[in-house]
């Protein structure tokens, strides 16, 4: 009783937390759009905020790159199947959203601040969401039960063709930032990942001996 009344309870604090983290997208959005002209004085320049893989100018502004989004569509895509795969992770992880949030976002941001092309910027929360994806992926391969492989496969439905977006096709898509989150996703569920879900082994149970049944069956008669 007390357990369950833990989990709904880390549930219901996860919910908050991806509430809160899209309410503070939303309100960068929205600054965006005003071009920061109210924050400017007390917060980080516009320009200086995407992630900027090698320059080292104003680099704590880059951690909130993932936040930005270049249009409406761009905030909507990214949010909406970011709650989809958040919805998909507390079924699991019910007390480990924000833990892994605050995780895949240091590891993802300092990963494509490493590998992008120089000279390159890169914004949107689409880091974030194929984190979550390929993190509930190699969760699933790992575990392998109903739970986790039922996950993975929803996982699958939802991000469709998502395997093109880690190519070079589109200029004007990151796909350095989504292999940064790919990775990020992985690299977590191979490490910490497996101390949130204990890895469990399911042995099918030997068959009862025949010859001892029959024997037991004919003491009876």
């Amino acid at each position: 009783m007390g357990t369950s009344r833990q989990v709904i309870q880390s549930r219901r604090g996860s919910v908050l937390s991806i509430c809160l983290m899209i309410l503070v997208v939303s309100l960068f959005q929205w600054f965006d759009v005003l071009h920061w002209s109210m924050l400017t004085p007390v917060g980080p320049n516009i320009s200086d905020c995407s992630i900027r893989p090698h320059d080292t100018h104003a680099i704590w502004a880059q951690f909130f790159g993932a936040f930005l989004h270049g249009n409406f569509d761009h905030f909507l895509g990214n949010i909406t199947s970011l709650f989809i795969l958040s919805a998909l992770f507390l079924l699991q992880f019910p007390r480990h959203w924000l833990k892994f949030w605050i995780l895949q976002h240091l590891v993802s941001t300092i990963l494509l601040w490493s590998i992008g092309a120089s000279n390159s910027s890169h914004i949107g929360a689409s880091l974030w969401v194929y984190s979550f994806g390929f993190f509930l992926i190699t969760t699933g391969v790992i575990h392998r039960d109903k739970a986790s492989l039922s996950i993975m496969f929803m996982v699958f439905v939802w991000m469709g063709g998502f395997i093109w977006g880690l190519l070079p096709i589109d200029p004007k898509v990151s796909w350095e930032g989504h292999i940064a989150g790919s990775i990020a996703g992985i690299v977590i569920a191979l490490t910490i990942g497996l101390r949130w879900k204990e890895r469990r082994t399911t042995r099918l149970r030997a068959p009862e001996d025949p010859y001892l049944q029959f024997d037991v069956n004919q003491s009876d008669s």
